[in-house]
Formats: C-alpha cells, sequence, structure tokens
C-alpha cells in the first residue's frame, strides 16, 4: 500500500466516523459502488485520475450514484477527491468504507466479526464449499446466490452482506483471506484487534483466554482470538496481529535449525 494510499484512507475513514446514524443500507450501497467502479475501466479511470479536477469526479458521483443515501454519496465524494496510489486502490478502498460502514450499523450486541470467523473456519474444513465459493469457473451470481442460501437465517444481515461482496469481488484473495479481511476491518472499526494463533491441537479455553488477556495488555486494545488448527506447526504457536507475526512453532524452528546447518 503506498503512501497516498495510506493517507487516503486515513481521510475517509475520519469522515464515517462523522456521520451521524450509519445505516445497513449505506455500508450496501458502498459495496456496491466498489462492485461497480471495478468492473467500469472508464468509471474506474476517471474516479482514480489524480489529474483531473474534484469538481469533475464529484460530478461523475452525483451523475452515478444520485439514489444513495446521503451518508453512502459523502463517503463516496470523500473518497474520489482523494489521491490514490492505483486505480485498483481506490476500489479497494471504497470496498474497505463500505465493510466499516456496515460495522458502525450493526448494534452493540452483534459480533460481525465472530460470525465472519466462524464461518471462515466452516469453510477451511470442507474442501468443496471452498472450491465452489472460490472457483473462478462459475458466475458471480451463483457464488453469492450460495452465500446467501448458507448464511440466511444463521448469520446477521451485516454478515452476510460483508460476505457476499467479497465473494463476489475476491482480487486473486482466496476465501479464507477474504474473510479474514473482512474480520480484521471489522474489529478495527470497534477499536479492536484479532490475532489468528495457529497451533497444532486446540488451547484450553483457560489458556485462550490468558493468551487474549496478555496480548490486549500488550498491544493495549481489545485483542480478540481466532484459533487455527495445522498439525503441520507440530508444537508452540503463530500468533499474527495486523502485519505483526511472531512464529514460535516447532516447524518453523526445524526450518531455522535446517537453514544453519546448511550455511
Amino acid at each position: 500500500m503506498g503512501s497516498a494510499t495510506r493517507e487516503a484512507l486515513a481521510t475517509t475513514v475520519a469522515v464515517l466516523a462523522k456521520q451521524d446514524k450509519v445505516s445497513l443500507e449505506a455500508g450496501e450501497q458502498l459495496l456496491d459502488a466498489s462492485l461497480l467502479v471495478a468492473g467500469s475501466p472508464q468509471l474506474r479511470a476517471a474516479l482514480a485520475d489524480d489529474t483531473a479536477e474534484a469538481a469533475t469526479k464529484l460530478g461523475i458521483v452525483d451523475a452515478v450514484f444520485a439514489a444513495y443515501t446521503p451518508v453512502a454519496k459523502t463517503v463516496l465524494d470523500s473518497l474520489v477527491v482523494e489521491r490514490w496510489s492505483s486505480a485498483a486502490d481506490l476500489v479497494a478502498g471504497i470496498e474497505e468504507l463500505g465493510i466499516r460502514a456496515i460495522a458502525t450499523s450493526a448494534p452493540a450486541s452483534l459480533s460481525i466479526d465472530d460470525e465472519l470467523l466462524a464461518f471462515a473456519a466452516a469453510v477451511s474444513s470442507n474442501a468443496e464449499l471452498e472450491l465452489a465459493l472460490g472457483s473462478k469457473l462459475g458466475s458471480v451470481d451463483t457464488r453469492v446466490a450460495l452465500v446467501r442460501n448458507l448464511l440466511g437465517g444463521k448469520a446477521s444481515e451485516h454478515t452476510v452482506a460483508i460476505v457476499a461482496a467479497l465473494i463476489a469481488q475476491p482480487r486473486g484473495r482466496r476465501v479464507g483471506e477474504l474473510l479474514r479481511y473482512g474480520a480484521n476491518l471489522v474489529a478495527d472499526q470497534a477499536g479492536a484487534a484479532i490475532a489468528t494463533i495457529t497451533v497444532a491441537i486446540p488451547l484450553s479455553k483457560a489458556r485462550l483466554e490468558r493468551l487474549e488477556k496478555a496480548l490486549s495488555a500488550q498491544y493495549d486494545k481489545d485483542i480478540r482470538i481466532n484459533e487455527i488448527l495445522d498439525a503441520r506447526v507440530l508444537g508452540g504457536m503463530r500468533v499474527q496481529i495486523g502485519d505483526e507475526v511472531i512464529d514460535g512453532t516447532i516447524s518453523n524452528r526445524i526450518s531455522d535449525l535446517r537453514l544453519q546447518l546448511a550455511g
């Protein structure tokens, strides 16, 4: 991610934070806008052109997204007048703001990130389902319909909206990666973070709670644990929080030893 994109995201996230009564509809509209911009080379180029006048871009937003809610329009206006490192980053930025808007619209009692991670675990344990959701052979409509069929009545409409949008526009990302990305954004919007831990066998509830408490104290924010089981790690634990990785697995130590012996 380039510096221009980082600054643009920071600005637009701040704009979203200032909006009153952010609705689920506004978030869904932003996700729809991301799909629309991604699917139109002309529209994408026009909105990402950093040599174009801001008024020109705002006029395009007014013409194309006239039916959107005031909140969605305000966020889109903010997105397009910013400078992005690439047109692809603009598309990703609209998607991110859509997910953040949906997270903002959810009641405090709803844990969208937990629902996303639970679905990620279900998908990772079912190779056939992962293939169906991630295959490029089927149509986007078919994959989205599958998501709605699987999650309808079992997950919140907020979670369904996020999953459907991510599956519709994977941009080279695997299904598990997509869902973890969404969960991390939802947690971040709430001022929290997700620690993905990879272990060979499940940790006890007491140990998970101790780890969560220790990480929350270390990072000075609410840390939520996402446990992934992988027998290949042999033992120990791999912890990832954002871009930071702490690999204390036995498999990693063996790999390091092999490198030392080879040197």
